[in-house]
């Protein structure tokens, strides 16, 4: 994705919940939840580099 324009993450301090906006797509989350899922996403993402030639750039 080019630019920040396109994913954005806001937080609803009120309802502690988290909006996740990818394009044209909106997920919502508990912000426990989206940190399990940013940690999940950072180990997953660190099995991929070295499986692929990204580690190489």
């Amino acid at each position: 994705m080019a630019g920040n324009q396109e994913c954005k993450v806001l937080y609803n301090k009120a309802k502690d919940m988290i909006e996740l906006e990818v394009g044209g797509t909106s997920l919502r989350f508990e912000a426990r939840n989206f940190f399990m899922m940013n940690e999940m996403l950072r180990k997953a993402a660190a099995k991929l580099v070295m499986q692929t030639e990204l580690h190489h750039a």
